[in-house]
């Protein structure tokens, strides 16, 4: 079996530091690309080469022949500085990444987006979220993940209250939500980097809207 080539964007945020190590564990990628806008501290791993790309000219960047690229790069309004430079990055920068991935060959493309993500949402953070989705199922990857995780647990480099006071909550009530709750449980960003290995490795054509219950299941 032919090794793949694994693109990565967004490897130094919260998902993206527990995806490297597993992609670069697995036996189906023989290499593994980091796009980043400056040097990362995977540069040394063994798979790893890194491309610094200028996000505002990645529709041209080179073909790096791969397989699978994942997407998981993000960031607040509050960090990004105001709702247009929140929306280039969530929005504009996945739908970009996208459409150069299908005119470079890529047969799968794995992005995160968020539970409740909506193009007429009222909330800036679920229409971005919702507009991303539609531009990427547009794009013409043939096999395209779209994951829906709820709020995160997980490790990051810069401290948010809210979202640790409401870990904390549904750490608690987080076994009381069954059915169609079970959606809105927290989930830990290494269970949510399995779950988007396993859909790279999967690779079914035509595109697949993941829940965040199915995460849970798929990154276990």
């Amino acid at each position: 079996m032919s090794k793949r080539t694994a693109v990565i964007v967004g490897a130094t945020g919260s998902i993206g530091r527990e995806l490297v190590p597993i992609v670069a564990g697995s036996p189906h990628y023989g290499k593994i690309v980091i796009m980043h806008r400056r040097p990362t501290q995977f540069a040394t791993l063994p798979k790893i080469e890194e491309r610094v790309v200028d996000f505002t000219k990645l529709a041209s960047a080179p073909s790096v022949g791969a397989t699978t690229v994942f997407c998981c790069i993000g960031t607040t309004q509050k960090k990004a500085g105001s709702t247009e430079a929140f929306q280039k990055v969530d929005r504009d920068v996945p739908v970009t990444l996208a459409r150069w991935a299908a005119a470079n060959g890529v047969s799968t493309f794995v992005v995160i987006s968020s539970v409740g993500a909506d193009a007429h949402s009222k909330s800036v953070y679920l229409r971005t979220k919702g507009e991303m989705e539609e531009g990427v199922a547009r794009a013409g990857v043939p096999s395209t993940y779209i994951l829906r995780p709820s709020l995160l647990d997980g490790e990051r480099e810069e401290f948010r209250l809210a979202e640790q006071i409401g870990n904390r909550a549904l750490a608690v009530i987080n076994p009381l939500m069954v059915g169609l709750l079970k959606r809105y449980r927290s989930v830990r960003t290494q269970t949510v980097a399995g779950a988007m290995l396993a859909c790279g490795e999967k690779g079914d054509p035509g595109l697949h809207i993941v829940e965040c219950e199915t995460i849970q299941d798929l990154g276990s």
